[in-house]
């Protein structure tokens, strides 16, 4: 029986990889517009409830638009399905799998991901890389030493994490508190309170991003039982809110130093915006990456296609070290 195989380069397969190309172009737009403003949708959904229940305004009046609201979230969910989409067909046209994206290595075995392998820890991969001679072993030593130092920056990131977290938090609250830290006028906020809208709301945010960073550095683990998807959600969220509003905001910092824009400081010290931008943009990256790299470690075997190894496994009290010895764990 003849099978009729494409060439590489045939009108079929670069109509695929136009495609592909342009459902990533849209998804990208989408994704952008939903993301420029989804931060102040939320914070100030946040501080209009707060608002409604104390019946005190906030630092600051965000707004909220319940119909722009919507429409940014929607631009963010298509856009994001679309951005999904896009990668699981460049998945396929190379001949991994959609799913995960892992592939069959040289001799036939399973090629794993960034985190498949970490048995011992990110700190072991050359321990554990294979040995021998030739190109194929070079490029799996390669590859080894490239996870090595892949999940030793995404456990880092998660550390950075916490610390941005911590510093924009302990701002608001000393603020909430009545601090005068960062204010160029120490009335400029009036008779607020830690409650006041736009202060502890904002400084619950910023626990939740300490925890999601140091839970990404120490690799949630059973009992938590937490679902993988429930802090990978919240951090795609956080990264969303934090990195256009540090993007916009440095370029606009940057365009104040140029004398092109004058802004209402509102009081506050100009040097607060000029960190605290940086910081949302350095804040949300290192927290995609942290959330990235826990993906990597915690996805374990893959229900598509089957590849990878488990990235939990529970012991009975009555196994021995031998059976502990080739147990796949994610403990950093």
């Amino acid at each position: 029986m003849e099978t009729t195989h494409l060439r590489r380069g045939s009108r079929p397969a670069r109509t695929g990889a136009l495609a592909t190309a342009a459902t990533a172009v849209v998804g990208l737009a989408l994704t952008g517009v939903g993301a420029s403003g989804i931060a102040f949708d939320i914070v100030g959904g946040i501080m209009a409830a707060i608002a409604a229940v104390t019946g005190q305004s906030g630092v600051v009046d965000l707004g909220f638009d319940l119909p722009m609201a919507a429409a940014r979230a929607a631009a963010l969910a298509v856009g994001t399905t679309l951005l999904v989409t896009a990668v699981r067909r460049r998945r396929r046209a190379r001949g991994a799998c959609a799913r995960c994206g892992r592939s069959e290595g040289p001799n036939g075995a399973h090629a794993e991901g960034p985190g498949d392998a970490q048995a011992e820890g990110p700190g072991d991969a050359s321990r554990t890389s294979p040995a021998g001679g030739g190109r194929e072993t070079w490029q799996a030593r390669g590859s080894w030493q490239a996870r090595g130092s892949w999940q030793r920056l995404s456990v880092r990131a998660g550390y950075l994490t916490v610390l941005l977290a911590a510093g924009y938090g302990a701002l608001k609250v000393q603020w909430g508190l009545g601090g005068t830290v960062g204010l160029a006028d120490p009335r400029a906020f009036g008779d607020v309170r830690l409650w006041t809208p736009g202060l502890g709301d904002t400084g619950v945010l910023a626990l939740i991003g300490m925890a999601l960073g140091l839970g990404f550095a120490r690799t949630w683990r059973p009992p938590l039982r937490m679902p993988r998807w429930m802090p990978l959600t919240a951090a795609f969220v956080g990264s969303v809110m934090l990195v256009p509003v540090g993007v916009l905001g440095t370029g606009l910092r940057v365009a104040v130093a140029l004398g092109l824009a004058n802004p209402s400081l509102e009081g506050v010290s100009p040097w607060v915006f000029d960190v605290i931008y940086p910081w949302f943009l350095a804040w949300g990256l290192a927290m995609g990456t942290a959330a990235v790299g826990y993906h990597h470690r915690t996805r374990g075997v893959c229900r598509a296609c089957g590849r990878g190894r488990p990235a939990f496994v529970r012991h009975a009290h009555g196994e021995g070290a031998a059976a502990r010895e080739g147990a796949a764990t994610t403990t950093l």
